[in-house]
């Protein structure tokens, strides 16, 4: 899309490229955010420097695909404020007047060349845009390094960095002792839950058999032989023979019930964020993946940010506790339809029909649906509950901002609940046809050339 800055970047490139952007913290900044966590989590690292200098900030989200227009109807709206878009990419050539100043763009690609010499980074190098933006211009610290590190590494591992700007900062992290890579269990609430909680409310992934069943996830600690003073601690506090029983246990059984494929979606490479408490439920990454994943899928993304910002009190406990009963809620509605699976399934496609299932639960409940097999992973899935369709998909090949951006254009407006899903209010049956075309199409070359 965009036509320049094509390639890996580097540190320095990208300090100079945000050191040139014209940026002056006098008044109040309204950052607009892509919904996606890397996105999220610049936007917070933003309003943190912006926090530390002695700023004001509003947040709003946004889709990550938009229009000039609606670019040039923001401005107006916040026509004395500092205008900072976030992980977004822009349709349109049309230019975009200065008002008290001209918007900037962190990340994102665009068709204007006027936006992109408002632009500091690229989509691929958001998180480390915002990062050095904060350094640069605002406060940053290591709590932010670590905060950017993290972000990128939510993307893909070290070894596979194709950005050598996100290489850097990663290297930056490690070198300053604030993220410490671990091998081992990947599991929420691993340094914080209970034992016997753990397995019990977890749903990335969804295990069957073990989610969601008390008297199994019992069963395995009682074969690993865990002891019962330490089954209300969190797996962290293991000794090394306790915890090399429990997984050699738990990594028996799975293989045995579901071969090798679960073991990579549970033991992996995970980071520890050490400027976090150890019974925080940041400290490790899958951890604030799976804060942010499920705060992006019930479309409470504020909440999170709040988190990111530096809440540790009130707001970390209510987020861990929405956390709880969402995938509590998850787990139940699954266990209903394995047993009263009611859908039509096609060679492209596959939709299913539920009753009673909140709208803030259908993107993990569709994607479980998939991953655990209850439909085929390979067709497109659509689950129609009482006022909301979710469309979840696993394709590696579908263009979500393309599909986005096509579905807005038939008249539908689809909010984007996690990278391969989008959710619909009240989606007209004779409409369901055209959204499974658009995922079967959408591709960047369309929606871009």
């Amino acid at each position: 899309m965009s036509k320049k800055r094509h390639g890996s970047i580097s540190l320095k490139s990208l300090k100079n490229q945000c050191a040139e952007i014209g940026f002056k913290n006098d008044n109040q900044t309204v950052l607009v955010s892509s919904p996606d966590t890397r996105s999220t989590l610049a936007t917070a690292l933003l309003c943190r420097g912006i926090m530390k200098s002695g700023g004001k900030f509003h947040v709003s989200f946004e889709h990550p695909i938009i229009s000039l227009d609606r670019v040039i109807e923001l401005r107006s709206l916040h026509e004395s404020a500092n205008l900072i878009f976030v992980g977004i990419d822009t349709l349109g050539k049309k230019r975009i007047r200065k008002g008290k100043s001209y918007p900037i763009f962190l990340g994102g690609a665009s068709q204007s060349e006027q936006v992109e010499s408002l632009t500091c980074g690229t989509t691929e190098t958001v998180s480390a845009a915002g990062y050095l933006f904060s350094e640069q211009l605002l406060s940053a610290n290591d709590y932010d390094l670590q905060i950017a590190a993290g972000a990128i590494l939510l993307s893909t591992e070290p070894a596979k960095l194709t950005q050598k700007v996100d290489d850097e900062i990663v290297k930056k992290a490690k070198e300053k002792k604030l993220i410490e890579e671990r091998k081992g269990v990947r599991l929420f609430g691993f340094g914080f839950l209970p034992l016997d909680e753990l397995f019990h409310y977890n749903t990335r992934p969804f295990i069957l058999g073990l989610s969601g069943n008390q008297k199994a996830c019992d069963s395995l600690l009682n074969e690993a032989e865990i002891p019962v003073t330490k089954l209300h601690s969190p797996m962290s506090e293991l000794s090394n023979k306790e915890a090399q029983s429990l997984t050699q246990h738990l990594t028996s059984r799975l293989l045995a019930e579901f071969g090798p494929s679960i073991i990579a979606q549970i033991m992996g490479t995970d980071y520890i964020l050490l400027l976090e408490a150890e019974n925080s439920p940041l400290r490790y990454l899958s951890g604030l993946e799976a804060i942010a994943e499920t705060s992006w899928a019930r479309q409470e993304q504020g909440a999170a940010m709040s988190i990111w910002i530096g809440d540790r009190g009130r707001a970390l406990r209510n987020v861990i506790d929405i956390y709880l009963s969402h995938h509590k809620d998850v787990i139940s509605t699954i266990e209903r339809l394995q047993t009263k699976l009611k859908g039509i399934s096609t060679e492209t496609s596959t939709s299913i029909e539920v009753a009673g299932v909140q709208s803030e639960i259908l993107t993990d409940v569709g994607r479980v649906i998939l991953q655990s097999g209850i439909a085929n992973q390979e067709r497109p899935l659509l689950i129609n509950s009482d006022e909301s369709t979710i469309a979840i998909w696993t394709d590696e090949n579908i263009d979500t901002k393309a599909a986005l951006q096509t579905l807005r254009n038939q008249g539908l407006d689809p909010i984007l609940t996690s990278t391969k899903s989008l959710l619909f209010r009240k989606l007209p049956k004779e409409s369901q046809a055209d959204v499974l075309d658009s995922l079967g199409s959408a591709t960047e070359k369309e929606i871009l050339s």
